[in-house]
């Protein structure tokens, strides 16, 4: 499952910008059918909706719900791999290089982790978290939420995506 994620990790990572683009113009083929058939409904000519319509926009549709569904699916892989390691024993904690003061109320807010709970607001400052368990190295991005000052986004650099896995809630970093 592991390798699966990495893999469909690197393959929507260079597939995406493709895919957006034939999804615009499975987009703009079904507008343009659309409008030309509610042209032809002025014209009192109905019919019903054209295969010119209904197969652009399911291309569309299944574009854009397959790369909605694999950014879904990269978040839960990514969040099940960094607990993993977070489960293992840490033998060292490290916050931009610098040993963490209170390492164990960090590590017990890392092992909470949440899916992200969005509330209009966006990450800030960053923290460089650095673990190194038995299971071996852990790199995570902590990033201050805008709104919410004890809560944190986290960002795993082991996938490609830009997305954050989640949020952790702590004043561990205060």
């Amino acid at each position: 499952m592991p390798d699966f994620a990495h893999f469909l990790d690197r393959l929507l990572h260079i597939a995406e910008p493709y895919l957006v683009g034939i999804a615009v113009i499975l987009w703009a083929v079904s507008f343009g059918a659309a409008a030309v058939g509610a042209w032809r409904r002025l014209l009192r000519k109905p019919r019903r909706p054209s295969p010119l319509f209904i197969w652009p926009c399911l291309g569309f549709l299944a574009i854009i719900l397959s790369t909605v569904g694999g950014a879904v699916f990269l978040s839960h892989a990514a969040r099940d791999e960094v607990r993993t390691r977070l489960h293992a024993a840490v033998t060292e904690l490290r916050i931009n290089g610098a040993p963490a003061p209170d390492p164990e109320r960090l590590l017990s807010a890392l092992r909470q982790i949440q899916s992200h709970n969005y509330h209009h607001s966006h990450p800030t400052a960053t923290y460089r978290v650095q673990l190194q368990t038995s299971e071996g190295p852990l790199e995570l991005f902590l990033r201050r939420d805008s709104a919410v000052p004890n809560e944190y986004w986290v960002f795993y650099p082991g996938f490609d995506t830009g997305r954050d896995i989640g949020t952790v809630a702590t004043d561990a970093l205060d």
